[in-house]
């Protein structure tokens, strides 16, 4: 069972290294990212799309986290 463990963890590791050099190599034009407050050097697109999205799992995630441990009131039915 460890073996197997292993080897899904392997693959899966594999294939975000794949995922990650085939991004890269199709989007690697450089962009600039310019916000009101701050302004991001040339940096290629790709590493842009990969942070935005690791932003956003992080985000969904926390939110999650938040809205799991807000108390839930149950509302009694009346028969």
């Amino acid at each position: 069972m460890k073996l197997l463990r292993r080897l899904a963890t392997l693959v899966w590791v594999t294939t975000l290294l794949v995922a990650g050099c085939i991004l890269y190599l199709f989007n690697s034009d450089p962009v600039i990212i310019d916000f009101v407050w701050l302004q991001i050097p040339e940096t290629s697109l790709a590493v842009v799309l990969i942070t935005t999205f690791f932003v956003g799992v992080v985000t969904g995630s926390v939110l999650v986290l938040v809205a799991s441990m807000l108390p839930k009131q149950r509302k009694s039915v009346d028969a």
